[in-house]
Protein backbone atom coordinates (compact mmCIF):
# COMPACT_ATOMS: atom_id res chain seq x y z
CA UNK A 1 0.00 0.00 0.00
CA UNK A 2 1.14 3.03 -1.15
CA UNK A 3 1.30 6.61 1.36
CA UNK A 4 -0.15 10.02 1.52
CA UNK A 5 0.47 13.31 -0.83
CA UNK A 6 -1.11 16.25 0.39
CA UNK A 7 -1.56 19.13 -2.28
CA UNK A 8 -0.78 22.70 -1.93
CA UNK A 9 0.09 25.90 -3.54
CA UNK A 10 -1.18 28.84 -5.93
CA UNK A 11 0.00 27.05 -9.22
CA UNK A 12 -2.76 24.79 -9.34
CA UNK A 13 -5.67 26.94 -8.91
CA UNK A 14 -5.73 27.87 -12.48
CA UNK A 15 -3.66 25.65 -14.52
CA UNK A 16 -3.20 21.88 -14.72
CA UNK A 17 -2.00 18.99 -16.71
CA UNK A 18 -3.99 18.12 -19.50
CA UNK A 19 -4.16 14.05 -19.18
CA UNK A 20 -8.04 14.15 -18.56
CA UNK A 21 -8.22 15.93 -21.90
CA UNK A 22 -6.34 12.68 -23.22
CA UNK A 23 -8.39 10.24 -21.82
CA UNK A 24 -11.50 12.15 -22.76
CA UNK A 25 -10.16 12.44 -26.64
CA UNK A 26 -9.55 8.57 -26.66
CA UNK A 27 -13.14 8.06 -24.40
CA UNK A 28 -14.85 9.92 -27.47
CA UNK A 29 -12.81 7.51 -30.02
CA UNK A 30 -14.01 4.40 -28.68
CA UNK A 31 -17.49 5.59 -28.90
CA UNK A 32 -17.12 6.80 -32.16
CA UNK A 33 -15.85 10.06 -31.87
CA UNK A 34 -12.61 11.50 -34.23
CA UNK A 35 -10.07 12.78 -32.14
CA UNK A 36 -9.68 15.67 -34.81
CA UNK A 37 -13.44 16.70 -34.24
CA UNK A 38 -13.17 16.81 -30.13
CA UNK A 39 -9.77 18.92 -30.69
CA UNK A 40 -12.02 21.33 -32.92
CA UNK A 41 -15.21 21.22 -30.59
CA UNK A 42 -12.75 21.97 -27.62
CA UNK A 43 -10.57 24.90 -29.25
CA UNK A 44 -6.75 23.14 -29.12
CA UNK A 45 -4.98 21.58 -31.09
CA UNK A 46 -5.05 17.68 -31.36
CA UNK A 47 -1.00 18.28 -31.29
CA UNK A 48 -2.10 20.27 -27.41
CA UNK A 49 -4.26 17.61 -26.21
CA UNK A 50 -1.74 14.60 -27.32
CA UNK A 51 1.56 16.37 -25.38
CA UNK A 52 1.75 15.46 -22.01
CA UNK A 53 3.81 18.47 -21.15
CA UNK A 54 1.21 21.14 -21.81
CA UNK A 55 -0.35 22.99 -19.02
CA UNK A 56 -3.94 23.99 -20.01
CA UNK A 57 -6.48 26.49 -18.04
CA UNK A 58 -8.60 23.77 -16.04
CA UNK A 59 -11.77 25.21 -17.53
CA UNK A 60 -10.61 23.05 -20.65
CA UNK A 61 -11.39 19.51 -18.55
CA UNK A 62 -15.13 20.89 -18.17
CA UNK A 63 -15.51 21.69 -21.66
CA UNK A 64 -14.49 18.27 -22.71
CA UNK A 65 -16.73 16.98 -20.24
CA UNK A 66 -19.51 18.87 -21.86
CA UNK A 67 -18.54 17.69 -24.94
CA UNK A 68 -18.63 14.08 -24.41
CA UNK A 69 -21.85 14.15 -21.78
CA UNK A 70 -23.59 15.42 -25.31
CA UNK A 71 -22.10 13.65 -28.41
CA UNK A 72 -22.70 10.40 -25.80
CA UNK A 73 -26.39 11.56 -24.31
CA UNK A 74 -25.01 10.20 -21.02
CA UNK A 75 -23.82 11.64 -17.44
CA UNK A 76 -21.30 8.86 -17.65
CA UNK A 77 -19.84 9.44 -21.20
CA UNK A 78 -20.48 6.51 -22.88
CA UNK A 79 -18.03 4.58 -20.42
CA UNK A 80 -20.10 2.56 -18.98
CA UNK A 81 -21.87 -1.15 -19.40
CA UNK A 82 -25.27 1.27 -18.43
CA UNK A 83 -25.85 4.57 -19.06
CA UNK A 84 -26.62 7.03 -16.65
CA UNK A 85 -29.62 8.75 -17.98
CA UNK A 86 -29.46 12.64 -18.71
CA UNK A 87 -30.74 15.00 -15.75
CA UNK A 88 -29.94 12.28 -13.60
CA UNK A 89 -27.50 14.83 -12.01
CA UNK A 90 -29.96 16.90 -11.85
CA UNK A 91 -32.81 14.82 -10.04
CA UNK A 92 -30.63 14.46 -7.08
CA UNK A 93 -30.36 18.07 -6.42
CA UNK A 94 -33.88 18.08 -6.82
CA UNK A 95 -34.18 15.69 -4.60
CA UNK A 96 -32.18 16.96 -1.88
CA UNK A 97 -32.48 20.39 -2.13
CA UNK A 98 -36.40 19.43 -0.66
CA UNK A 99 -34.50 17.81 2.39
CA UNK A 100 -33.40 19.84 5.37
CA UNK A 101 -30.25 18.40 6.80
CA UNK A 102 -27.44 17.00 4.56
CA UNK A 103 -27.75 13.26 5.94
CA UNK A 104 -31.25 13.69 4.94
CA UNK A 105 -29.97 14.88 1.33
CA UNK A 106 -27.61 12.31 0.60
CA UNK A 107 -30.36 9.41 1.89
CA UNK A 108 -32.49 11.18 -1.33
CA UNK A 109 -29.54 10.81 -3.57
CA UNK A 110 -29.22 7.75 -2.61
CA UNK A 111 -32.79 6.49 -3.65
CA UNK A 112 -31.72 7.92 -7.32
CA UNK A 113 -28.83 5.95 -7.96
CA UNK A 114 -30.90 2.75 -7.18
CA UNK A 115 -33.74 3.99 -9.12
CA UNK A 116 -31.40 5.19 -12.44
CA UNK A 117 -30.04 1.42 -11.90
CA UNK A 118 -26.50 3.34 -13.97
CA UNK A 119 -22.98 2.00 -14.88
CA UNK A 120 -21.31 3.65 -11.31
CA UNK A 121 -21.94 1.75 -8.18
CA UNK A 122 -22.40 4.02 -5.12
CA UNK A 123 -21.97 3.33 -1.90
CA UNK A 124 -21.97 6.14 1.22
CA UNK A 125 -21.41 4.59 4.53
CA UNK A 126 -21.67 6.36 7.90
CA UNK A 127 -19.40 5.42 11.35
CA UNK A 128 -18.64 7.69 13.90
CA UNK A 129 -16.22 10.07 12.51
CA UNK A 130 -16.87 9.43 9.25
CA UNK A 131 -18.72 9.53 5.98
CA UNK A 132 -17.40 7.49 3.41
CA UNK A 133 -18.54 7.88 -0.22
CA UNK A 134 -17.21 5.29 -2.48
CA UNK A 135 -17.59 4.55 -6.52
CA UNK A 136 -17.26 1.59 -8.36
CA UNK A 137 -17.53 2.23 -11.50
CA UNK A 138 -18.84 -0.43 -14.30
CA UNK A 139 -16.87 0.62 -17.70
CA UNK A 140 -16.62 -0.99 -21.08
CA UNK A 141 -12.74 -0.93 -21.17
CA UNK A 142 -10.66 -1.01 -17.83
CA UNK A 143 -8.47 1.85 -19.33
CA UNK A 144 -11.17 4.23 -18.54
CA UNK A 145 -11.47 3.01 -15.09
CA UNK A 146 -9.54 5.58 -13.39
CA UNK A 147 -11.08 7.89 -15.45
CA UNK A 148 -14.31 7.77 -14.87
CA UNK A 149 -13.69 6.82 -10.37
CA UNK A 150 -11.44 10.36 -10.26
CA UNK A 151 -15.04 12.00 -11.98
CA UNK A 152 -17.48 10.69 -9.94
CA UNK A 153 -16.04 11.05 -6.76
CA UNK A 154 -15.30 15.27 -8.13
CA UNK A 155 -18.54 15.56 -8.98
CA UNK A 156 -19.69 14.02 -5.52
CA UNK A 157 -17.74 16.80 -3.59
CA UNK A 158 -19.01 18.99 -5.52
CA UNK A 159 -22.82 17.98 -5.32
CA UNK A 160 -21.61 18.71 -1.78
CA UNK A 161 -20.73 21.63 -1.85
CA UNK A 162 -24.04 22.70 -4.05
CA UNK A 163 -26.66 21.76 -1.51
CA UNK A 164 -24.45 23.53 1.84
CA UNK A 165 -23.38 26.92 -0.49
CA UNK A 166 -19.77 26.37 0.64
CA UNK A 167 -17.18 24.07 -0.04
CA UNK A 168 -17.26 20.53 1.27
CA UNK A 169 -14.32 19.82 3.06
CA UNK A 170 -12.69 16.32 2.67
CA UNK A 171 -10.25 14.62 5.24
CA UNK A 172 -9.36 12.64 2.31
CA UNK A 173 -9.75 10.82 -0.83
CA UNK A 174 -8.99 6.61 -1.57
CA UNK A 175 -8.23 6.28 -5.21
CA UNK A 176 -7.28 2.77 -6.35
CA UNK A 177 -5.46 3.99 -8.83
CA UNK A 178 -1.43 3.41 -8.61
CA UNK A 179 0.92 6.58 -8.03
CA UNK A 180 0.96 8.04 -10.96
CA UNK A 181 3.93 10.50 -11.81
CA UNK A 182 0.72 12.90 -13.38
CA UNK A 183 -0.64 13.40 -9.96
CA UNK A 184 -0.55 16.92 -10.37
CA UNK A 185 -3.92 16.73 -12.34
CA UNK A 186 -5.70 16.30 -9.09
CA UNK A 187 -4.19 19.52 -7.26
CA UNK A 188 -7.09 21.61 -8.91
CA UNK A 189 -9.82 19.15 -7.78
CA UNK A 190 -9.27 17.73 -4.25
CA UNK A 191 -7.88 20.28 -1.17
CA UNK A 192 -7.08 17.43 0.77
CA UNK A 193 -4.80 14.36 1.57
CA UNK A 194 -4.65 11.77 -1.85
CA UNK A 195 -4.24 8.30 -0.91
CA UNK A 196 -3.13 6.27 -3.91
CA UNK A 197 -3.62 2.21 -4.09
CA UNK A 198 -6.30 1.79 -2.07
CA UNK A 199 -8.90 -0.82 -1.77
CA UNK A 200 -11.61 1.54 -2.88
CA UNK A 201 -12.34 4.81 -4.62
CA UNK A 202 -13.93 7.14 -2.35
CA UNK A 203 -14.40 10.86 -0.23
CA UNK A 204 -14.12 10.96 3.12
CA UNK A 205 -15.38 13.84 5.00
CA UNK A 206 -16.04 14.54 9.13
CA UNK A 207 -19.70 13.65 10.28
CA UNK A 208 -20.48 16.77 11.69
CA UNK A 209 -20.90 17.48 7.70
CA UNK A 210 -24.25 15.77 8.17
CA UNK A 211 -25.62 18.32 10.27
CA UNK A 212 -25.15 21.05 7.84
CA UNK A 213 -28.58 22.19 6.54
CA UNK A 214 -28.97 22.02 2.93
CA UNK A 215 -29.90 25.70 1.14
CA UNK A 216 -29.54 24.96 -2.10
CA UNK A 217 -32.30 26.96 -4.25
CA UNK A 218 -33.30 24.36 -7.07
CA UNK A 219 -34.87 26.24 -9.34
CA UNK A 220 -31.92 29.01 -9.08
CA UNK A 221 -29.30 26.33 -9.89
CA UNK A 222 -31.13 24.39 -12.31
CA UNK A 223 -29.53 26.07 -15.25
CA UNK A 224 -26.17 24.98 -14.56
CA UNK A 225 -27.59 21.12 -14.19
CA UNK A 226 -27.20 20.46 -17.71
CA UNK A 227 -23.45 19.57 -17.93
CA UNK A 228 -22.84 17.89 -14.18
CA UNK A 229 -19.46 18.57 -13.77
CA UNK A 230 -20.81 22.25 -14.36
CA UNK A 231 -21.61 21.64 -10.42
CA UNK A 232 -17.44 22.99 -10.30
CA UNK A 233 -19.07 26.20 -11.43
CA UNK A 234 -21.46 26.93 -8.48
CA UNK A 235 -19.23 29.14 -6.73
CA UNK A 236 -18.10 30.98 -9.39
CA UNK A 237 -21.02 32.83 -9.21
CA UNK A 238 -19.87 34.90 -6.60
CA UNK A 239 -16.33 35.15 -7.72
CA UNK A 240 -14.69 38.73 -7.51
CA UNK A 241 -13.86 40.73 -10.42
CA UNK A 242 -9.68 39.83 -10.26
CA UNK A 243 -11.14 36.19 -9.85
CA UNK A 244 -12.85 36.26 -12.77
CA UNK A 245 -10.57 37.80 -14.88
CA UNK A 246 -7.60 35.60 -13.51
CA UNK A 247 -9.59 32.61 -14.93
CA UNK A 248 -10.43 34.39 -18.77
CA UNK A 249 -6.65 35.00 -18.39
CA UNK A 250 -5.97 31.23 -17.98
CA UNK A 251 -7.52 30.81 -21.03
CA UNK A 252 -5.90 32.57 -23.40
CA UNK A 253 -3.27 30.42 -25.40
CA UNK A 254 0.52 31.64 -25.38
CA UNK A 255 -0.61 34.27 -23.08
CA UNK A 256 -2.05 36.46 -25.70
CA UNK A 257 -3.88 38.22 -23.33
CA UNK A 258 -6.93 40.74 -24.51
CA UNK A 259 -7.01 44.49 -24.60
CA UNK A 260 -9.09 45.80 -21.41
CA UNK A 261 -11.68 46.86 -23.64
CA UNK A 262 -12.33 43.10 -25.32
CA UNK A 263 -11.90 42.30 -21.52
CA UNK A 264 -14.33 44.27 -20.13
CA UNK A 265 -16.44 43.83 -22.89
CA UNK A 266 -16.52 39.72 -22.14
CA UNK A 267 -17.24 41.19 -18.04
CA UNK A 268 -20.32 42.60 -19.54
CA UNK A 269 -18.75 46.24 -18.44
CA UNK A 270 -17.15 49.35 -19.55
CA UNK A 271 -13.83 49.50 -19.28
CA UNK A 272 -13.97 52.65 -16.68
CA UNK A 273 -16.14 50.54 -14.57
CA UNK A 274 -13.90 47.48 -14.65
CA UNK A 275 -11.02 50.06 -13.55
CA UNK A 276 -12.49 51.30 -10.85
CA UNK A 277 -13.45 47.49 -9.26
CA UNK A 278 -9.76 46.49 -9.80
CA UNK A 279 -8.93 50.20 -7.81
CA UNK A 280 -11.39 49.32 -4.98
CA UNK A 281 -9.27 46.15 -4.79
CA UNK A 282 -5.95 47.78 -4.85
CA UNK A 283 -5.04 46.10 -8.08
CA UNK A 284 -4.96 47.06 -11.38
CA UNK A 285 -5.06 45.18 -15.06
CA UNK A 286 -0.88 44.57 -15.49
CA UNK A 287 -0.85 43.38 -12.08
CA UNK A 288 -3.45 40.59 -12.90
CA UNK A 289 -2.03 39.51 -15.97
CA UNK A 290 1.48 39.33 -14.01
CA UNK A 291 0.18 37.07 -11.68
CA UNK A 292 -1.31 34.59 -14.33
CA UNK A 293 1.84 34.29 -15.98
CA UNK A 294 3.60 33.81 -12.63
CA UNK A 295 1.07 30.88 -11.92
CA UNK A 296 1.68 29.09 -15.55
CA UNK A 297 5.16 29.35 -15.03
CA UNK A 298 5.14 27.19 -11.79
CA UNK A 299 3.15 24.94 -13.23
CA UNK A 300 5.37 24.52 -16.24
CA UNK A 301 8.42 24.36 -13.80
CA UNK A 302 7.25 22.11 -11.35
CA UNK A 303 5.46 19.88 -13.65
CA UNK A 304 7.07 19.04 -16.98
CA UNK A 305 9.96 18.99 -18.89
CA UNK A 306 9.68 21.62 -21.39
CA UNK A 307 12.29 23.82 -22.04
CA UNK A 308 12.90 27.07 -20.50
CA UNK A 309 12.93 28.59 -24.02
CA UNK A 310 9.62 27.35 -24.92
CA UNK A 311 8.02 27.95 -21.03
CA UNK A 312 9.08 31.30 -21.54
CA UNK A 313 7.06 31.67 -25.35
CA UNK A 314 4.07 29.78 -23.23
CA UNK A 315 3.83 32.46 -20.94
CA UNK A 316 4.08 35.31 -23.08
CA UNK A 317 7.27 36.44 -23.35
CA UNK A 318 9.43 36.90 -26.42
CA UNK A 319 12.98 36.87 -24.87
CA UNK A 320 13.56 34.25 -22.12
CA UNK A 321 15.89 36.95 -20.74
CA UNK A 322 12.84 39.04 -20.25
CA UNK A 323 11.30 35.80 -18.85
CA UNK A 324 14.28 35.13 -16.26
CA UNK A 325 14.30 38.36 -15.28
CA UNK A 326 10.06 38.20 -14.02
CA UNK A 327 10.52 34.24 -12.75
CA UNK A 328 13.58 35.81 -10.32
CA UNK A 329 11.04 38.87 -9.32
CA UNK A 330 8.65 36.59 -8.45
CA UNK A 331 10.22 33.35 -6.60
CA UNK A 332 13.91 34.88 -5.92
CA UNK A 333 15.64 32.05 -7.98
CA UNK A 334 15.96 31.97 -11.48
CA UNK A 335 14.52 29.21 -13.42
CA UNK A 336 16.78 26.55 -13.46
CA UNK A 337 17.49 26.47 -9.83
CA UNK A 338 13.84 26.39 -9.21
CA UNK A 339 13.53 23.55 -11.12
CA UNK A 340 16.33 22.05 -9.44
CA UNK A 341 15.05 22.49 -5.68
CA UNK A 342 11.56 21.29 -7.11
CA UNK A 343 13.32 18.14 -8.46
CA UNK A 344 14.86 17.42 -5.53
CA UNK A 345 11.48 18.10 -3.72
CA UNK A 346 9.53 15.78 -6.23
CA UNK A 347 12.16 12.85 -5.46
CA UNK A 348 11.98 13.33 -1.86
CA UNK A 349 8.26 13.13 -2.15
CA UNK A 350 8.18 9.76 -4.12
CA UNK A 351 10.41 8.15 -2.18
CA UNK A 352 8.52 8.74 0.54
CA UNK A 353 5.18 7.79 -0.69
CA UNK A 354 6.54 4.37 -2.44
CA UNK A 355 8.45 3.26 0.61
Amino acid sequence: MLGNIVYSGISGDLFTGNNYLKDFCLLGESIGLQKEIFAEKLGLSLKSIEDSQVVIAKEYIYKGYEILVEYADDELLGATVAKLSRSSVELMVKSASAEQTLRQGLKAIEQVFLISQSGAGSNITVDETLVRWQFTPMVKEQRFYSLMASINLFVAKKLISLLLEKELVLSYINLEEEFSEYYCDYKFMYNCQINFGQAVNEIAFDVSWLNEPIKCNYNKVKPQLRIPLSLTYYSQVSLGIVEKIQHILALCPYSNFPSQQSLAQELGMSVRTMQRKLTNENINYMKIKDAVRQRKALFYLEHTEKAFEEVSHRCGFSELASFSRAFMRWTGYSPSKYKERNKANATQLTNYVKN
